[in-house]
């Protein structure tokens, strides 16, 4: 049912205990919240800024959480 309404994982490549929400800003500017709940690191499916260290994000830690910028 959710194949036919078009709806998949917010952030594809993602394995299960991750989650991911995307939020758009009133300008159109998309941020992409990561969680993790798993007891290992988790290799991202592509590198990205992560707004809360300033840096370039390719993987999430240990119950690590990142806020990705996305086009």
């Amino acid at each position: 049912m959710l194949d036919e309404a078009g709806v998949g994982p917010e952030m594809p490549g993602l394995p299960p205990q991750v989650e991911a929400v995307t939020r758009r800003t009133p300008d159109g500017r998309r941020r992409r919240f990561l969680i993790s709940h798993r007891t290992e690191p988790v290799p991202l499916p592509e590198p990205a800024h992560d707004l809360l260290t300033g840096g370039t994000v390719s993987e999430l830690p240990v119950g690590g959480c990142a806020v990705l910028r996305t086009a």
